[in-house]
């Protein structure tokens, strides 16, 4: 084991699923880096969770209630056994002041999802539900899309789906049955499957023309 894994090791911490690292409101005063599992991030809005993102290796949050001494924007919670490595104010700021490629790499994430947070405020303008749900998927597709010999999968769940267009979990899965009727996304086990892209894209095309003559 390198010294610099033996440093890292110090401050690795396991959770179990169902785990909540911190609830929206919370003092911010860690920052969690995923090494293994996954942990959503989710908002409560009008009474109601909505899934924000979902967390996996690599990636890391907290970092903005850490930085700008804030409570917390969301909740976290552990949905897959998760490995963390956590780090306090004073760690994280030293570590950032001595090490650019952690500077960089924040400020690509920070990047990141500030897209995706434009993708979803873009998608939440729509409004028509077919539309909202079908711009949705084919963003998540280009962000977590798995090539597939019977298309593209993506992998998220119709409650993650849901807190994305900001329908109710009902209506946005009737959505999902008409999709899947025209043979446009077909539900599986472990996501959605766009079948046929150039199709899915045509309808895309279609609906947002439509939205733009109401």
């Amino acid at each position: 084991m390198t010294q610099e894994k033996e440093v890292l090791e110090q401050f690795v911490k396991q959770y179990p699923v169902g785990a909540v690292l911190f609830q929206e409101g919370d003092e911010g005063s860690e920052l969690f880096v995923v090494r293994q599992g996954k942990v959503q991030i989710s908002r409560r809005i009008n009474g109601k969770d909505h899934i924000i993102t979902v967390v996996g290796d690599g990636n890391f949050f907290g970092e903005m209630s850490l930085l700008l001494n804030r409570p917390r924007s969301a909740t976290a919670t552990v949905v897959e056994p998760a490995e963390c490595l956590v780090f306090d104010q004073v760690t994280f700021l030293r570590m950032v002041a001595t090490q650019s490629q952690i500077t960089i790499r924040i400020m690509k994430n920070l990047a990141q999802r500030l897209y995706h947070a434009n993708m979803q405020i873009e998608a939440l303008m729509l409004s028509d539900r077919t539309h909202r749900v079908v711009k949705a998927l084919h963003f998540m597709s280009r962000e977590e899309g798995q090539p597939q010999a019977g298309g593209i999968l993506v992998p998220i769940t119709l409650k993650r789906l849901s807190g994305f267009v900001g329908f109710p979990l009902g209506q946005v899965a009737a959505v999902v049955d008409q999709l899947a009727e025209a043979r446009l996304v077909l539900p599986q086990s472990d996501g959605f499957l766009i079948a046929e892209e150039g199709r899915y894209l045509e309808f895309l095309e279609f609906l947002e023309m439509k939205e733009k003559n109401l």
